[in-house]
């Protein structure tokens, strides 16, 4: 059996990717990574505009003071500031 099968292969609307290969037999494990090397312009749209701020302000800490950047900033300092309990 091959050490690897390449392949390229278009990516359905439900995101089902689909290898089909002679040399694989039922039963058979297989590690499959998957790299996009030609988004669709949705997706580099996304890649642009920051994918990741559709998380932001997902999360309520119920704490009013969250995003009180002094008072982090004087958090870190206070634990920055401590000595280290592990030896190096």
């Amino acid at each position: 059996m091959p050490a690897a099968i390449r392949q390229t292969v278009t990516v359905r609307a439900d995101g089902l990717v689909e290898v089909r290969s002679p040399e694989l037999r039922q039963g058979d494990q297989a590690e499959v990574s998957i790299v996009v090397t030609h988004p669709t312009g949705d997706q580099r749209e996304t890649a642009k505009t920051g994918g990741w701020r559709r998380y932001a302000g997902a999360v309520d800490s119920r704490n009013p003071r969250a995003g009180d950047n002094q008072r982090i900033d004087a958090d870190l300092a206070a634990e920055y500031g401590k000595p280290s309990s592990e030896e190096p």
